[in-house]
């Protein structure tokens, strides 16, 4: 945990420098984001990878070189085991703020770098024969990496696909890839 707080600390330190990157071109962006990710599930034992969907909504302030970014999500999935008689629905809700770079690639397209912390806690509902019951999972705090394109349709408004790894309990990682619509805001 406390090497989690640290990497928490750092991604914090960067954000004030990020809003003064460029000043007179900074802008409030927000992505609302629908994915898919492959993650490791804890139930039924052992752990293993499923692929669930994911959606929340992405904030961003700064400039294009250097922004801060605050991602909010939820992702869920159910698997069912006949064989053990089992359904398992899991629910994880998240945080994740960090930072991200937009380099221009053409005059409608960018891509982008994106790395930070992200928080992650929620919940297992296990059905066994008909009985339910509910397992907490920890509050989990990982790094994250990830790039993506940026198609722009217009001033205001952009389409973007990306693809991030976050750290998992095994030290392996999971994967999530994510589409979004961009609108921003502010100084252009």
């Amino acid at each position: 945990m406390i090497k989690g707080m640290r990497k928490i600390l750092l991604i914090l330190s960067l954000i004030p420098i990020s809003l003064q990157a460029a000043p007179s071109k900074s802008k409030l962006k927000f992505e609302p984001i629908y994915g898919v990710e492959t993650a490791l599930v804890r139930y039924p034992e052992p752990s293993r990878y499923i692929t669930r969907a994911t959606y929340g909504l992405r904030l961003m302030y700064g400039s294009n070189l250097l922004s801060s970014e605050l991602e909010l999500s939820q992702a869920k999935s159910r698997e069912d085991y006949p064989g053990l008689d089992q359904k398992v629905e899991d629910r994880s809700d998240r945080a994740a703020l960090g930072v991200r770079s937009s380099i221009p690639i053409g005059k409608i397209i960018s891509s982008y770098l994106r790395a930070g912390g992200r928080a992650s806690q929620g919940k297992s509902y296990v059905t066994t024969g008909g009985v339910e019951e509910t397992k907490d999972n920890p509050l989990r705090v990982d790094p994250y990496a990830g790039a993506g394109l940026q198609l722009s349709l217009g001033g205001n408004l952009g389409i973007n696909a990306g693809v991030t790894l976050i750290r998992n309990a095994e030290n392996k990682y999971d994967s999530q890839y994510t589409l979004g619509l961009t609108g921003k805001f502010g100084n252009q």
